[in-house]
């Protein structure tokens, strides 16, 4: 029995790095070890858990089965034992988190960075990226999102919140006669930003206007965003955190400044029927701290 559970959770192991070097190197085991307890494993279960090519390893329906059930006898077994390591040589729980790559200069990020090195037991995988992950598919921990959120098998925790601005380039200005109202850009050309749909929202007092003009361009990446806005294509609306060192440097001009741009909350996400290990719980308790 000792011999199967073991096997179980190099099994677990194998799935969350994606292969049997990337397991073996984590368990510190050789990779032919960690070989022996997969072969050992389907040969007990009578069952193909891998399809194996040279490049990659992908689940078969009986392994995917197997993972529900053996990842939350691993995580149950990590929070009974406390996998709290006092160096950094004993890092034993790894924690999968995607994170807008959008994020990585907001102080939200600091918190991350806080939390990694007052965890010493943790090893944080930052999946980092504009485009939203499956969590169940990608095996992620927690993902971090901005913005409104539609997706009813996750359940959510506010964590912080994200200030966006409404710019342009003095280029772009100059082509354009200087807006007194919103509504005015209908006209401007704008860069869309692939993952939410074309809007600004500018607001004063109780007024509130959405406004979107022609598309100038699309992408997927707030940073290619940002360097169209910079080199003069459309219009954006950018994390302040973003613009902030060009608005400085006049190298991009906030328009109608007397209207504030939306605010966005951003939440920590994670599977609904996910049974969580401690050390997540822990880290999204970390990130709300100043919420």
């Amino acid at each position: 029995m000792i011999d199967l559970l073991k096997s179980l959770a190099v099994f677990v192991y194998v799935v969350e790095e994606g292969s049997f070097r990337a397991a073996s190197f984590r368990l510190k085991l050789s990779p032919s070890v960690v070989s022996h307890h997969i072969n050992l494993l389907e040969k007990r279960l009578g069952v193909v858990l891998f399809y194996r090519s040279t490049r990659a390893i992908t689940l078969t329906d009986e392994g995917s089965r197997l993972f529900e059930s053996a990842s939350t006898m691993v995580a149950a077994a990590d929070d009974s034992l406390g996998l709290y390591a006092d160096s950094a040589e004993n890092r034993l729980v790894e924690l999968r988190v995607a994170i807008p790559n959008m994020l990585t200069g907001h102080s939200l990020f600091d918190r991350i960075v806080k939390f990694a090195k007052a965890s010493p037991g943790i090893r944080l995988n930052l999946m980092s990226s504009d485009v939203a992950l499956n969590l169940i598919k990608e095996n992620v921990d927690i993902a971090i999102r901005v913005g409104k959120l539609k997706d009813a098998d996750l359940k959510t925790r506010k964590i912080g919140q994200d200030k966006r601005v409404i710019v342009a380039s003095p280029a772009l200005m100059k082509r354009y006669k200087k807006p007194k109202h919103p509504d005015e850009l209908a006209s401007w050309d704008c860069i869309g930003f692939s993952s939410v749909p074309d809007n600004f929202t500018f607001r004063k007092g109780r007024s509130v206007c959405n406004v979107w003009g022609s598309v100038a361009a699309t992408t997927d990446a707030v940073s290619t965003m940002h360097q169209l806005c910079v080199a003069g294509i459309g219009v954006a609306g950018l994390p302040y955190e973003t613009a902030k060192e060009d608005l400085k440097a006049k190298r991009l001009l906030e328009i109608l400044p007397e209207w504030s741009g939306e605010k966005l909350d951003i939440y920590a996400m994670w599977a609904k029927n996910a049974d969580i290990k401690k050390q997540t719980r822990d880290f999204i308790d970390y990130l709300a701290l100043l919420t």
